[in-house]
């Protein structure tokens, strides 16, 4: 549904003639085609070594800490990703970590 609905006059006529019932199935089938597009459009663009940098600012999160802090968030981005939520890494080029 990229493209959206063409409203064109002979939907208009359509819409028009409908009743309370017609129009509430035709509402909520819209919604239900506008929600399964944002859910298979979802994009999480995150910077990964913005986070990391910004992370390891904060006041006791050492090294070791902050690996386990980037393996979680990976996880979890992952697992958005299973669930049909595309996720874009961002990483600025680092040669000294593996990613």
């Amino acid at each position: 549904m990229a493209n959206g609905i063409q409203f064109t006059r002979d939907l208009y006529r359509k819409i028009k003639s409908m009743n309370r019932d017609e129009m509430e199935r035709t509402v909520n089938n819209i919604y239900e085609m506008g929600a399964k597009d944002a859910l298979e459009n979802a994009v999480i663009d995150l910077d990964m070594d913005k986070l990391r940098t910004e992370l390891g600012t904060v006041s006791g999160i050492g090294e070791k800490r902050l690996e386990q802090i980037m393996e979680i968030i990976q996880k979890n981005i992952a697992d958005a990703d299973n669930n049909g939520t595309k996720a874009e890494l961002l990483y600025e080029e680092n040669p000294e970590r593996e990613r």
